[in-house]
Order: C-alpha cells, then structure tokens, then sequence
C-alpha cells in the first residue's frame, strides 16, 4: 500500500515535500498551472518521483486532460480517469473513478473490465466497507482510495492512497501530530495546548518544538508530512527507503525478517480493455437437492405434548404429539484470516486458515438470557472504564464520547432491571362519549344502576309512600 501526498500541484506544497524527502507525489491537474512559453519537464520539477494525476469533480476541461496525458505519459505513474474519458491507452497506469455511490453495477463493470478502480471519499459515505473490498476481492481488482479519513484507509484494501489533508496544517493552521499510536489532528483555536501536550512527540519526529510553537510554516508542514508516513509505516507495515525520514535504518536483512516486496508489474489476468459493453449469461439453476440450508442459521425439532390417555391396563398413553421445525442460531463460523478485515491485527492469523475463535451463544433459558445481559453490562461499563482512562491521558477536558457511553450504560442497566421485573401490571384505558358513563361501557348499564343505587338497597315507591304515612306533622296536631 502506497500513500500519495496530494498538493504538489502548487509551488509552495511540491517544495514542502520534496524538502521533507517524499517521492509519491499527487497533482491536481484542475489546479496546475502549465506554462505556455516553455515545456513542462515532471521529472524535473518533481525530482524523478512518482506521480499520481486526477482532476477535481466538476472539471469539464476533457480537451486540456487529454493534452496533458499525452504529452506526459511517460513521466506518470498513476492516472485517475474520469467518467467522460476513456484512457485504455495509458495501460496499467490508468485507473477509471468510481464516485456515483448508487451505482454498484458500474463498481462491478469496471472492477471486472479494467482490474483497477479510484473510489472517491463521496462514494465511501453510502456502502459498508466490508461491501465495496468484497466487491473487489471478487474480480481481483486494486483499489486507488482518494481520502484522508483515517478510518476509511484503515477499513480498505487499497493499493494506493491519495490525501490532502496534510495541507490543512499550512491552509487552516491545523497541527497533525503522529503520537506513535494514532495520528491526531487539533484545529487552529486548540493548537497552542495541543503543541504543550505532544512536545515529546513532536521532539521524537525530528522536528524543532519551538519552530512547531513559534507558528513557523516549514515546521508546522513537516511535521504534519512526517506523521503521515509514520501513520503510514504503523498501518501498512512500512514506508519504502526512498521516502523514509529513519536514518538508522539498515538495508541488510537478518534470518527471519520479514521482507515487504510490492506486486509484480504483470497484466492482470482478468483485465480486457476490447469492447464496451458487458454479456451476463443467464443464470444456472441447481437441482432442488444442491440447495443447503445457511451456514448461520440452524433447525431443530421441537415435539409438543399431545393429549393423554389410559389404556386398558392402566398405562398412560400420550395421544397425536405434534412436532414443529423452529429455526435457531447456528455458530458455525465462516471467517477466514485471508479475507478477515482483521488479519493485520489478530494474534491468531494464519494463512490460508479458518478463524481460530468461536462464538458458543445460546439462549434457552431464563438464567442464560440473564447471564448474557449480564455479560453485555459488564462490558459496557468496561467500556466506560477505559474511555475514562483515555480522558485523563488525553487530558482535553471533558470528553463527549466518555459521557455518552456512560449514558449508554445507565439505559442498559434500566433496560435489564424492566426485563427482570416480574411485578403484575394492569392497566385500564377508557375513552367515555355521550351521555354513556364509564361503568356501563365496560360492564354493562345493570353494573352502572347498581353502582348509583343508595346503600342499603334503598326505599322503592310504596315504601316511599307508607313512609311519608307514619311521619307525624307537629303542626297539625297542635
């Protein structure tokens, strides 16, 4: 894997790289100026190194690009195509670009026609990673990434890289710093406490702290071009001599060393560049006995119980039991090391090997649900723990992320505690209309008469009435 430092297209950049010793270079042909009274020599206005071409997205300008490739082929190494351009002539230089996110088919038609394919930063936002290197791994093809996403590089096959980024140091006053675990990256209004924080750092780069602090240009862009090749050597396992900043390094190679040896320069075997359009063949149908059930999913046989009954000699008898095929999990694994997106870091990797780690989940019964809730908990709060740690040696104040795990964890104790309540609960929901009450919409009018009735049952009309006869008028009677 290969990282092309983009920029070079102007003056000021090309000279920061090739002061700081890089040799994979990357041009904006939008953005270069091409003298029109003398001729362009690349190789010696880049030092003889390796050159990676593209245009921005909304250049028009075929005319002019075609110019150029033509009159500087030779001095090219990579060339990213365009959709309105077709440069088979260029060979294995020419990569055509993906970057219309919603159109896998062409993915698929230039990986299985060309072999090579650029993916753009706008294309990666809509596709899982694992889908687009399944999609190359499937025709064999190189991929050329054009971002400067750390994640992005990471989750990627690529063959080559192309980033920008390193320009923000010199354009926004960023300060990029390779701390020898990860590359950070501090906008302008943090610098001056990001600088304190990664002195030993920026010392350990080779490069002056005080020219970093005083806001010098060249410091600020060395450094931030030497933590990318550092980030580079940490993450694909070394950057090539002729760009390494490591003076004691040695070419010699003991017994055992692991030599890193780019591929061949062979024709690809699955590149075809006559013709323009793609036959598909129809598919071939299996025999219904070919067809297997998924490796992930299993079934199982469960009988239920039937009626029971005694026979004439008194023995039970269990009449028409009923069995009923349910799916469940299976935890046969798949994986290989050889297509693992984490064979790089996996301490179990062994080529050409089925993965070495197992899954054993089964949830049956209650005290296994509780055991794995119990188990997701655990390693929630972990999480919490080491983010915290990772809050006090960054030592950046609060950290947002810190405080949304910890939020995470207090839903998921609440959601363990609703699961394992095993309280009664009835709710009653009653919407009345009308002139009709509530009792007797749920139970019926007798149940509402009863419930309005006096207690003790009440006087009806002729008891009424002989009780009005027994009552003495005082009046009256005087």
């Amino acid at each position: 894997m290969k990282i092309y430092f983009g920029g070079a297209e102007k003056g000021m950049y090309a000279s920061m790289l090739l002061s700081a010793k890089v040799r994979r270079i990357g041009i904006n042909l939008t953005h270069l100026a091409i003298p029109k009274k003398r001729q362009l020599d690349l190789r010696t206005k880049y030092e003889n190194s390796e050159l990676l071409v593209y245009t921005s997205e909304g250049d028009e300008d075929v005319g002019r690009y075609d110019a150029f490739l033509r009159a500087h082929a030779d001095d090219l190494t990579l060339v990213i195509g365009r959709p309105d351009y077709d440069g088979t002539w260029l060979g294995e230089k020419y990569v055509p670009i993906w970057n219309d996110a919603d159109d896998l088919e062409r993915l698929n038609w230039i990986c299985q026609r060309n072999g090579r394919v650029a993916i753009s930063d706008k294309a990666l936002t809509k596709h899982h990673h694992n889908r687009l290197n399944a999609i190359a791994m499937r025709w064999n093809a190189e991929m050329v990434g054009l971002t400067s996403k750390p994640d992005n590089i990471e989750n990627y096959k690529w063959d080559a890289v192309l980033v920008n980024s390193w320009t923000s140091a010199v354009r926004y006053g960023e300060t990029q710093v390779w701390t020898g675990h990860g590359l950070r990256r501090y906008p302008a209004q943090q610098k001056d406490s990001a600088r304190k924080r990664h002195r030993v750092d920026i010392e350990r780069l080779g490069v002056s702290y005080e020219n970093v602090a005083a806001d010098e240009v060249d410091a600020v862009s060395k450094l931030a071009i030497v933590s990318w090749k550092r980030y580079e050597e940490h993450i694909f396992g070394g950057y090539d001599t002729m760009t390494s900043t490591n003076q004691d390094a040695s070419d010699d190679t003991e017994s055992g060393d692991i030599i890193i040896t780019p591929p061949h320069g062979g024709s690809l075997a699955n590149v075809e560049n006559r013709g323009t359009g793609i036959v598909i063949p129809p598919p071939e149908k299996r025999n219904e006995n070919d067809r297997l059930l998924l490796p992930v999913i299993g079934v199982e046989t469960i009988t239920s119980m039937g009626s029971q009954t005694i026979d004439e000699h008194g023995e039970s008898i269990e009449i028409a039991p009923e069995q009923t095929n349910v799916i469940r999990y299976s935890g046969v694994l798949l994986r290989q090391c050889d297509n693992c997106y984490l064979a790089s870091k996996c301490p179990a990797f062994k080529e050409h090997a089925e993965c070495a780690f197992k899954l054993p989940v089964e949830i049956r019964t209650k005290d296994q649900l509780q055991a794995a809730l119990r188990a997701m908990i655990e390693m929630q709060v972990s999480r919490v723990m080491f983010a915290r740690f990772a809050e006090e040696l960054e030592g950046q104040g609060l950290d947002g992320t810190l405080s949304s795990e910890m939020d995470r964890a207090f839903d998921m104790i609440e959601k363990f505690k609703n699961i394992n309540d095993t309280r009664d609960l009835v709710r009653f929901e009653v919407e009345a209309r009308g002139s009709s009450g509530v009792l007797s919409r749920l139970f019926g009018q007798r149940a509402a008469d009863q419930a309005n009735a006096l207690p003790y049952g009440g006087l009806g009309p002729s008891a009424t009435d002989a009780f009005y006869q027994e009552v003495i008028d005082v009046e009256e009677e005087q």
